[in-house]
């Protein structure tokens, strides 16, 4: 079972959190957590390719 993930979108969402982390918190660590944890959850639920049946 292999899933065809695009990077691309994944580093998006991660970047997007991190600065919205960085505007929400006033600790850089805390932003930072944030956005590696909560953009790499939905960048990799989000980017994830779905399969075509044959």
């Amino acid at each position: 079972m292999s899933s065809k993930v695009s990077w691309f979108i994944l580093f998006l969402f991660v970047v997007m959190m991190t600065v919205v982390g960085l505007i929400a918190f006033d600790n850089i660590a805390s932003s930072l957590i944030f956005g590696l944890g909560v953009g790499g959850i939905f960048g990799w639920i989000f980017s994830e390719k779905s399969k075509v049946k044959e």
